[in-house]
């Protein structure tokens, strides 16, 4: 519960990964379920999943503006904000790694082979 409160600065660089490896696995699993059922879940998935990415990005962010408080003793404040940083930008990427992903169901039937 406190690294929700202040943050960690590894939110991003946890979360981002994550939230795409998952996308791009039910992207590949709910698309026969799409194509026979006719409801669209790719894209409402994706957006779930982009937002999960920057919620660990706001993690991070939330780390590095409390300007040292959550970061750990044995590491250097200038190690934790470039973990933060990196972090934020990290979340950013594969959220918007994930949004394009979801996107191509706007473009593209799921039922052609």
């Amino acid at each position: 519960m406190r690294a929700l409160r202040l943050g960690t600065s590894w939110g991003g660089l946890l979360s981002g990964p994550l939230a795409w490896a998952i996308s791009t696995q039910l992207n590949y699993a709910l698309v026969p379920w799409q194509c026979n059922r006719q409801v669209p879940v790719v894209l409402p998935v994706a957006l779930v999943l982009a937002v999960l990415s920057l919620l660990g990005g706001a993690l991070s962010w939330r780390a590095k503006r409390q300007g040292g408080a959550a970061f750990k003793p044995e590491r250097s404040r200038s190690t934790e904000r470039f973990v933060a940083d990196l972090g934020i930008l990290s979340a950013l990427l594969f959220a918007l790694v994930i949004v394009m992903q979801g996107s191509a169901a706007l473009i593209l039937d799921e039922c052609l082979r």
